[in-house]
């Protein structure tokens, strides 16, 4: 979400609705199916409300927003491309610098979060940094530990989130935790080694970390407790906080978290149909999925397609 009402969506190519397609061929990669950015502006006239782009050569693009140094759009994908679009840019910028040249990527870029207005990027091999402007991306790799013979497969980062931006929290793989206080990054002794998938840091003032099955963890620092533990199919794509509550997604449904609990979120099928992803931003929250998408604001669901 850029603000209240302009809205953006990563697409990508449903390659089984292609003529040609048979399951004997396999999944095509990723970079070579359609990829598409979609803005709708809700405050539009209705036959001007929905603009797109589409991108060639980049795979799986996770949707962004930064509020610093100019309000925009910026997505990136796995890779590290970059493109950009508002406040005046229409663009693919330069790719991410890879850690060794002083860069942020150590390994596949997973997830872009908002933190007091400044757009953090992280992934795996412990990569993280966050954009101050144009082809411009702070490196915070070098600050964190990292072996590549044994430490390939098991270190984050699949998510990132900070109440500020001298507390940020990375949560990945085997229960790799790690926090910034905004000069150093330290290793978070953490109950548990199983995948690490999404965190939020709350309006409670308390940190919520999923992984695995729906397991999840409450706490801040050195001290957690698990509210959760596994039952679900598939783990928590997003954690946000949002009218006094955490609200979690996966492919498969939306739930809430209040006082420690984790229930089925009340609302509408119609509104649970879009369930995948989501943003906040203001009073609103955009989620967003395979089969549709649907914003709340002040209590009120609203269907978009």
């Amino acid at each position: 979400m850029r603000s209240d009402d302009v809205f953006y969506f990563s697409l990508a190519e449903d390659y089984t609705k292609c003529p040609n397609w048979s399951e004997d061929e396999g999944h095509p990669a990723s970079n070579a199916l359609k990829h598409r950015i979609v803005c709708y502006a809700r405050d539009d006239p209705p036959d001007e409300r929905w603009t797109d782009t589409e991108l060639d050569g980049f795979s799986h693009i996770m949707a962004g927003v930064s509020d610093v140094p100019k309000q925009q759009f910026v997505g990136t994908d796995m890779q590290g491309n970059v493109y950009v679009l508002g406040g005046g840019d229409d663009e693919i910028e330069q790719p991410l610098k890879k850690w060794k040249e002083t860069g942020v990527k150590r390994g596949a870029i997973t997830r872009l979060r908002t933190i007091e207005g400044v757009l953090y990027v992280a992934g795996t091999g412990r990569s993280v940094g966050y954009r101050e402007g144009k082809n411009n991306w702070i490196s915070l790799t070098q600050g964190m530990s990292y072996s590549s013979d044994t430490e390939w497969n098991t270190a984050g980062f699949l998510d990132i989130d900070g109440f500020s931006r001298s507390e940020i929290y990375g949560v990945g793989r085997q229960g790799d935790v790690w926090k910034f206080d905004g000069k150093i990054w330290s290793q978070v002794h953490f109950p548990s080694n199983i995948d690490l998938y999404s965190v939020c840091c709350a309006g409670d003032g308390f940190v919520y970390i999923s992984g695995y099955g729906g397991t999840t963890f409450k706490g801040r620092n050195n001290k957690w407790t698990k509210i959760h533990d596994d039952t679900m199919t598939l783990p928590f794509n997003r954690m946000v906080w949002y009218e006094g509550k955490v609200w979690c997604t996966s492919d498969y449904g939306l739930w809430t978290i209040e006082n420690d609990k984790l229930e089925v979120a009340d609302v509408s099928d119609e509104v649970k149909v879009a369930s995948g992803y989501m943003s906040v931003k203001g009073g609103t929250l955009l989620l967003g999925g395979y089969s549709g998408a649907s914003y709340c604001q002040a209590g009120k669901w609203t269907v978009i397609f």
